[in-house]
């Protein structure tokens, strides 16, 4: 193969795995964008979102796990003795 065939074959491999052109300007201009700076000052706590979230969690947690500990007892309670084996 001669250099130049060679060459081409280099050239053409890189380009066929370099991004096309609106996609590196889309991602230039969107990495600034992704880098966000936050502010370095402390917020104020938000109590009443803070206790909201956990009272949501706390109805939704207790009555889950009462059902899914408590079945057995429950099972226990309803056919205790109308079983035999």
């Amino acid at each position: 193969m001669s250099p130049l065939a060679i060459q081409a074959a280099r050239l053409a491999s890189r380009q066929a795995l370099r991004a096309p052109v609106w996609q590196q300007a889309f991602r230039r201009s969107a990495s600034s964008q992704l880098a966000k700076q936050y502010s370095t000052g402390t917020a104020p706590a938000d109590w009443g979102r803070i206790i909201r979230t956990r009272t949501q969690a706390l109805l939704l947690y207790f009555p889950g796990m009462a059902i899914a500990l408590g079945w057995p007892y429950l099972a226990y309670v309803l056919v205790d003795g109308h079983v035999k084996m």
